[in-house]
Order: C-alpha cells, then sequence, then structure tokens
C-alpha cells in the first residue's frame, strides 16, 4: 500500500487523538464504577475488590495476551479492544446492579480489554514514528502531554456526569468516548502497511522469547526497575504522604486537590518542554536531572515546610523536571525494541512497573506508623534519592540512552536544522568572544563550560580589521559606533593632557621667574 507523507502524519494524529479518548473513558470508569459500587451495595470492601479485579487484569493479560496480538495484529487487536470495551460498558450499565458477581467478572473483563487496546496503540505508533522520521522523543513528550491532558479532562467529566447523569449515565458516557476512539482508530490504515508482519510462532514460544529478550537487554531491565521504585515512591506520595501532611496541616480536601494538579499542571507544561527541545538535548543528562530535580525536592518540602504554595510550587517544578522520563524510557524502548516484540515488551515492562504501584501506599503506611510523619517522609527521601543515583552511578550503562537521539545534522545534507539546534550549538560547542571594553579589545575561547583560551588582549587593528571583513551591516554599524567613541574619548583625554601641559608650563614659567629675580 503506497501511502504520502501527509496520510502518515495523518495516522499518527489519529491514534494518539484515539489514545486520548480512550484515555478520557478508562480515568470516567475508574470513578464511574466504584460510585455504582457504593451507592448500589454500601461496602467499601467490595468498591475495593472492584477497582483491584481491573487494575490485576489489566497487567497481567498485558503480558500473557500479547502473543495474541502478535498474531491479531496490533490494528485488528485495537479496534476489537475498543469495540469489545464498548459492549463491557453497556453491560455494565445494563445488568452491573443486579448481580456484584457479574460486575466484578465484567470489569476484570474491561481490565484485559484496555490492557490490549492500550498496547495495541502503541505498537502502532511506533512504525508511522519511522515512517515520518520524527524524533521518537519529541512524539513520545507530545503524546504524554496529550495523555495527561486527557487523564486531567476525564478525571474532572468523571465527577461532573455521576452528579448530572448518576453513575448509569456516566458509565454510557465511558462507552460513547471508546465509540469516538474506534471511528479514529478505523481509517488508519497507513499504520498497518508500515507495520512488520511478525512471523506465526507458538503461544509459549513468542511468550519466552520475550521473557528471554527483556532478560538480556541490559539498559531495559535497569530502565524499567527504575520505573518501578518510581511509581512505588510516587505511589507513596500520592496516597499517604501529601493526603496525611493536608490533614495535619491545612484539614481542607481542595489542598489536597490543589496539589493533585500542580503536579499534573508540570507534568504537561514539561511535555511541551520537552518537545520543544528534544531533538537538541541529550537523552540521559535530562533524565538525571529530571530524577534529581523532579524526584526528592517534592518529598523533601513536604517534610520541612506547612506553606501550601511553596509545596504547591515545588510541586510544579517537580512535574516538569519529571516529564522528561517518559519521553526518554519510550523512546529507547520505541527504538531498541524489534517491532515484532512492541507488544510483549510492552506487556512485561507494564507489569514491572506496575509492582510498585500496590507496594508504595503500604511502604508508606508502615514508615508512618513507626516513625510519624515528617521521620517517614525523611526515610523516604533517603530511600528515593538513592534510587536516584543509580543512573549517576551506573552511568557507562545508562549513557545508551544517547544512542537513542537523534544523529545531528551534517553540513551540505541537504535538510533543514531543527529548531534551537543553532542556540545549543551556540551553548555547548565552541565559541570565540571578542569583546571591546574600557578602551581595550580582549578575546576569550570556550567549548561549553571548558575554557579553551585566557581572556588576552588584541591589538584595536587587528580587531576591528578582523570585524570589517564581514559582510554584516548592523556589525559594521556598531563599528563605527565604536570607533567614534575611541576618538571622542582619545579626543577628550587629549584635552585634559593639554590642559595639564599648559598648567605645568605655566607653573614652571612662574618658578623661572622666581628664580631670576631671586
Amino acid at each position: 500500500m503506497d501511502t504520502t507523507p501527509q496520510q502518515t502524519r495523518a495516522d499518527l494524529v489519529r491514534l494518539v487523538a484515539a489514545e486520548a479518548v480512550s484515555n478520557i473513558g478508562t480515568r470516567m470508569t475508574f470513578f464511574a464504577i466504584p460510585w455504582l459500587v457504593l451507592v448500589t451495595t454500601g461496602d467499601p470492601v467490595k468498591v475495593g475488590l472492584v477497582a483491584g479485579a481491573e487494575t490485576l487484569t489489566y497487567v497481567v493479560s498485558g503480558v500473557l495476551a500479547a502473543p495474541l496480538q502478535d498474531r491479531i495484529g496490533a490494528r485488528r487487536t485495537s479496534l476489537w479492544s475498543d469495540a469489545g470495551s464498548v459492549a463491557v460498558m453497556a453491560a455494565v450499565a445494563l445488568a452491573g446492579r443486579q448481580s456484584f458477581a457479574l460486575l466484578l467478572v465484567l470489569v476484570a473483563v474491561l481490565g484485559v480489554l484496555r490492557a490490549q487496546g492500550d498496547r495495541a496503540k502503541t505498537t502502532l505508533l511506533v512504525p508511522l514514528m519511522g515512517a515520518t522520521g520524527t524524533d521518537y522523543a519529541r512524539v513520545a513528550a507530545v503524546r504524554e502531554g496529550v495523555l495527561r491532558t486527557s487523564t486531567l479532562l476525564g478525571s474532572s467529566l468523571a465527577g461532573v456526569a455521576v452528579v448530572v447523569l448518576g453513575p448509569i449515565g456516566g458509565i454510557w458516557l465511558d462507552a460513547a468516548t471508546y465509540v469516538v476512539a474506534v471511528a479514529l482508530t478505523v481509517p488508519t490504515r497507513t499504520a498497518e502497511a508500515t507495520a512488520p508482519e511478525a512471523p506465526a510462532v507458538p503461544y509459549f514460544t513468542a511468550l519466552r522469547e520475550g521473557f528471554t529478550w527483556f532478560r538480556r537487554n541490559r539498559l531495559m531491565r535497569a530502565v524499567t526497575g527504575m520505573l518501578f521504585f518510581t511509581n512505588l515512591f510516587n505511589q507513596a506520595a500520592a496516597v499517604v504522604f501529601v493526603p496525611l501532611w493536608v490533614y495535619a496541616n491545612m484539614d481542607d480536601p481542595a489542598a489536597l486537590g490543589a496539589v493533585a494538579t500542580a503536579y499534573a499542571v508540570g507534568l504537561i507544561a514539561g511535555n511541551a518542554l520537552v518537545a520543544w527541545l528534544s531533538p537538541v538535548l541529550p537523552r540521559y543528562p535530562m533524565l538525571v536531572a529530571g530524577y534529581l530535580i523532579g524526584g526528592v525536592p517534592r518529598f523533601l518540602v513536604l517534610a520541612l515546610s506547612d506553606d501550601l504554595l511553596v509545596i504547591v510550587a515545588v510541586t510544579v517544578v517537580g512535574g516538569v523536571a519529571m516529564a522528561s522520563l517518559n519521553p526518554t524510557v519510550g523512546a529507547m524502548i520505541y527504538q531498541r525494541t524489534p517491532k515484532e516484540m512492541l507488544a510483549r515488551m510492552g506487556g512485561i515492562i507494564t507489569a514491572v512497573a506496575f509492582g510498585g504501584v500496590p507496594l508504595g501506599g503500604l511502604l508508606a503506611g508502615y514508615l508512618v506508623r513507626y516513625f510519624g510523619l515528617t521521620d517517614a517522609i525523611l526515610v523516604a527521601t533517603g530511600l528515593y534519592f538513592a534510587v536516584t543515583l543509580t543512573p549517576v552511578i551506573g552511568h557507562r550503562l545508562w549513557r545508551e540512552l544517547d544512542d537513542t537521539a537523534p544523529a545531528p545534522p551534517k553540513p551540505g545534507d541537504g535538510k533543514p536544522l531543527p529548531a534551537l539546534y543553532g542556540l545549543a550549538g551556540a551553548v555547548t560547542g565552541p565559541r570565540v568572544s571578542l569583546r571591546y571594553a574600557d578602551g581595550g579589545w580582549t578575546l576569550r575561547a570556550r567549548r561549553g563550560l571548558r575554557r579553551l583560551a585566557r581572556q588576552r588582549p588584541v591589538a584595536p587593528g587587528a580587531a576591528v580589521g578582523a570585524l570589517a571583513r564581514l559582510d554584516v551591516p548592523p556589525l559594521h554599524a556598531a563599528l563605527r559606533e565604536t570607533v567614534a567613541h575611541e576618538r571622542a574619548r582619545v579626543a577628550d583625554r587629549t584635552r585634559t593632557v593639554r590642559t595639564r601641559v599648559v598648567h605645568l608650563e605655566r607653573r614652571l614659567a612662574e618658578l623661572t621667574s622666581a628664580l631670576e629675580r631671586g
């Protein structure tokens, strides 16, 4: 199937939009179904069971069903998963109040469908990125920002829908979002055309190949381990430390929402910044800086401050910094994983990374019980800091992240320079500075932060002559102003010297006259 770059880009946009819409539905489900259980049974244990059933099947099926997705095809899996989600949500709306056991089964099935739909859309995105020649990290940052925004929107819509339409009406609205996702995915045939055909292998062989490949890739294992601990500590902060801090210092649920919103807004702004800067920023320093700036300070400020504005400000900055992680990791996964194994790798990485989520709240709860809130936060801060040093200590391995960065443009290759490339080159490349100040010219040279030549004086004629050879009219005008300034300065000094000479001659004449009279 012949495709044009415009068609490929359009399909890329449609797939990201489909992900965003289905993510809105997933967030609405996260609120609507537990609320339905709460108002129909009044049993908080059943609410927890419903939430746990969807999460558990989402994680487990992401691993176990990945080989089947390879056989069926990513596009078909995405379409059938979203269509199946419509049917399941309709069944929940129609029969969910009749039997809790039936509701539990339906929610578990929904978790399976959502896992396959999410993995399939990611698998479809990767060949489209390669076909358009777009920087993987830039697309990943844009996609992450869109998904973060849709998460905020879905959470807000869920509350409004449940209040206005009731839990059943909210569930029907959830089903409608999956219909829209199907409609957006149907036209994306270029994704199917650019995706590689996976060889048909037995189920258990494919599953074993996935784990074998993951086990042999050291960087993939290291990054996935970091995601495990990142999710663990983020969950500890979100469900234990921040709520307890708000309860102890503010006793106002609105403050809890302010902190959560600040982090989400920071992530969205950070994703936009990463998408803008990704063509010129090296991956490894970006990830290390993200962890060091966005991780520990968010915890430390909870232990040291009782000012909500300070907490919100630090949280926003932390969100901006942490936004560099997912695009960097996503680009690495997309580029280092064989295309035919993306579904299996996505399932394994998600399963390991999500493993830290339930442990985060548990660990934080025990720390608070035994040490108190402030000391528990400080202990968690120390543990998190130790974890964030892993990429620094293992820098030889983690620097392989820079291999996923796009190659710098070469002179004469006919390709336009990416935005900010010249600025980045000016910041990190060699710089020779010729400076005029206090009537003298000086020169110095640097490469990035390293000094190549100390500041040294330059003859005025040589400096002006070198600059005059450049065909830059504004520079010539500045040189003329500099020369005029120098002439005025010399003329002023000349007048001063002449005045002093006249004064000295007058004094000398007086002395001579006095000597002659004596």
